[in-house]
């Protein structure tokens, strides 16, 4: 892994700062408290969130949020990682970040975020957001206040840790994994032998149901024969008992058309009878009819005119008599005006004085006048007379007609009626003599048949007697069917049970051989290959920190090593003084040989470091300045293509082939120089 850059947002002294990581040795120095472990912080915090931090140590007083976004490469790509944090009331929580490669950025909450961490490193870690990555902490980056405290550990609890951190956790939860293994094989194995104790028995009741199911078959045989015997009897007495049915039916049939032919001769009889009693009625009203149409008086038609035309001219002639009693009535009317205007001697209108010979002149002419339309109205009331007269006397050759026509219409009923009888007669006649004949038929085709109930009833004892034995040999079937069935299934089940039970028989076996190869072989083989990586670990462990320990402290009489659970050991002169007793120097020599030791081991153990990248957080806390100078010699062995080192040692820039100063101004951390 190499870091590419970082981007410090509202983190602890730093408000908003971006720094890019070269390649080769960087140092960040400042003057303490500045803020450079600050960065180292944000970085584990980038890639593996918080941990066992509270939140409110990270984001910046005051602020309401903050954010780191780190770029790093792994492999040759390149990824970006974002967390936020953000203050709600009175505490400080990690919201949901993302990661971003090949332009693909994935949004994922904090465990999410830490998984994808651990797999793109190839860190074999669970994900819990609230625990460091120990391989991390060991292999890349301790922070100062931790990088003593593997000296001070608890041998088991340090030896735990570098067997995860070395990897060789696996080999103990293998053994692990065995052990439950063969814990569940043999519970299984117990299970299984439980589940075959009746092996024996079921087999025993499968040969017997096999039997019985033999001896059924060959009864079902038997009975399907004797079945198909009485059946064949059964259809014959059946289709010759349908046979005499049919000509029962017939019978009957016939039976029932004799009173129907009785009664259809009565009742052409009574038919001749009363048809005849008509007829005689209605020559008497022919009689009648005849006798009237003689009486009727002879009345010529008045007129070729029709009604209608009459009574047209009458409507014609009243108006014209109305208009002409209305003009007479004008000049009766202008007669008067003129004779009172030769009383008064004056105009009517302009009264001036008007001439009585020039008046009586005028009312002569209307005189005249008025003698004219009187006679005209007595022309024309005489001609409305005579219309009226032969009016009367159209309607009255009309009732003559109507009269007439409608005795000729009862004389023409009546004589169809003597007709339409005397046919019904003569047809009733004929049908009467037919229904005779057909019920003199009807008899002789029902005398040789009188005894056909008794032999129905023959055959209806008998076919009940053949159905009886039907249903009993249908019943006896049907059991031995059902007995069959039962007894297929009953061997289709324990063929199943048996078929399971020798499966189980052949995986008990199975097992059983599984258990003695698990613990005869895999698990002393387990154990044996664990030894022999942890020698060899502990082997390469304590030639590696016997190096970088003779590198720092020159002192010839010291020397350090490790035993085999990997506790470090100083010895001077044959003793081996606690490490309490020795001094600041010697106690920061140890731990970062011990540290630098834990470094190469881990990354070389792990797929994902490379021992490309190395933190170190104050290194050099009680250094003499040879001391000092010897950490080149140790950067120079390590050769990692990116080391990150945080320290107030002016002395390292000698041998930093970049420097990041930093500097806190009104409590705000920046970079400000670099070279």
């Amino acid at each position: 892994m190499i870091i590419k850059s970082i981007e410090l947002k509202n983190i602890r002294s730093y408000s908003d700062e971006k720094i890019d990581f070269p390649a080769g040795v960087i140092l960040f120095e400042g003057d303490i408290g500045s803020g450079k472990s600050t960065i180292l912080l944000a970085i584990e915090f980038a890639l593996f969130g918080l941990g066992d931090l509270k939140g409110s140590y990270l984001l910046r007083l005051g602020c309401s949020s903050g954010h780191v976004r780190l770029r790093f490469e792994v492999d040759g790509k390149e990824y970006e990682v974002y967390r936020r944090l953000i203050r709600r009331g009175g505490s400080v929580t990690q919201e949901e970040g993302y990661i971003e490669c090949d332009g693909v950025r994935k949004i994922l909450s904090a465990s999410e975020l830490k998984q994808t961490i651990l797999d793109i490193l190839k860190f074999n870690e669970p994900p819990n957001p609230r625990a460091q990555s120990v391989i991390y902490r060991y292999a890349l980056y301790t922070p100062q206040e931790q990088m003593k405290e593997i000296l001070w550990a608890k041998p088991d609890e340090r030896l735990q840790t570098l067997r995860k951190a070395f990897g060789i956790e696996d080999y103990k939860i293998a053994l692990e994994n065995v052990h439950s293994i063969i814990g569940e094989l043999k519970e299984r194995v117990n299970i299984l032998k439980d589940r075959i104790r009746d092996i024996d028995e079921i087999s025993s009741k499968l040969e017997k149901s096999r039997s019985l199911l033999k001896e059924a078959q060959t009864r079902l045989i038997e009975v399907n024969k004797k079945y198909v015997e009485v059946e064949i009897d059964f259809k014959k007495l059946q289709s010759e008992l349908e046979s005499q049915l049919n000509i029962e039916k017939e019978i009957e049939a016939l039976k029932r058309q004799i009173p129907i032919l009785e009664n259809e001769l009565k009742e052409k009889t009574n038919r001749i009878i009363r048809v005849s009693s008509e007829s005689y009625e209605v020559y008497k009203k022919i009689l009648a009819e005849i006798n009237l149409i003689e009486a009727l008086p002879k009345i010529d038609k008045p007129t070729e005119m029709e009604e209608a035309e009459i009574k047209s001219k009458l409507k014609d002639l009243d108006l014209k008599i109305r208009e002409l009693r209305r003009k007479e009535a004008a000049l009766e009317s202008k007669i008067n005006d003129y004779r009172q205007i030769i009383d008064r001697k004056l105009c009517p209108t302009c009264d001036r004085p008007a001439d009585p010979a020039d008046i009586q002149s005028k009312i002569d002419s209307k005189l005249h006048e008025k003698e004219e339309v009187s006679n005209n109205i007595t022309s024309l009331e005489d001609a409305k007379n005579r219309l009226e007269d032969t009016l009367e006397k159209l309607r009255e050759y009309k009732e003559f007609q109507n009269k007439l026509k409608t005795h000729l219409n009862n004389l023409e009923h009546y004589t169809s009626t003597v007709n339409r009888n005397h046919e019904e007669i003569n047809s009733s006649a004929e049908r009467r003599l037919k229904i005779l004949l057909e019920i003199s038929k009807l008899e002789d085709s029902i005398r040789p048949h009188k005894d056909l109930a008794e032999r129905i009833t023959a055959l209806r004892n008998n076919i009940a007697r053949l159905q009886s034995e039907l249903t009993g040999l249908s019943s006896e079937r049907g059991g031995l069917e059902k007995t069959i069935t039962n007894l297929e299934q009953e061997i289709k089940n324990l063929e199943g049970e048996l078929a399971e039970r020798e499966k189980f028989k052949r995986l008990v076996t199975v097992f059983e051989d599984y258990l003695i190869w698990l613990k005869e072989y895999f698990e002393n083989c387990l154990n044996d290959i664990e030894k022999h990586v942890m020698i060899s670990i502990n082997q390469e462990f304590n030639n590696k920190f016997q190096r970088w320990f003779n590198i720092l402290v020159e002192d010839s009489s010291k020397e350090a090593r490790v035993d085999e659970d990997f506790n470090p050991i100083i010895e001077q002169e044959g003793y081996e003084p606690p490490l309490e007793s020795l001094s600041g120097g010697e106690k920061t020599s140890i731990a970062l040989a011990y540290r630098l030791t834990l470094n190469t081991i881990v990354q070389r153990l792990s797929v994902g470091l490379k021992s490309n990248l190395l933190i170190l957080d104050e290194p050099t806390d009680g250094f003499s300045k040879e001391q000092l100078f010897k950490i080149r010699d140790i950067l120079d062995e390590i050769k990692a293509p990116q080391i990150i080192i945080v320290s107030h040692e002016r002395e390292l820039e000698s041998f930093a082939n970049h420097i990041f100063r930093i500097e806190k101004v009104n409590g705000v951390s920046r970079v400000i120089s670099t070279s």
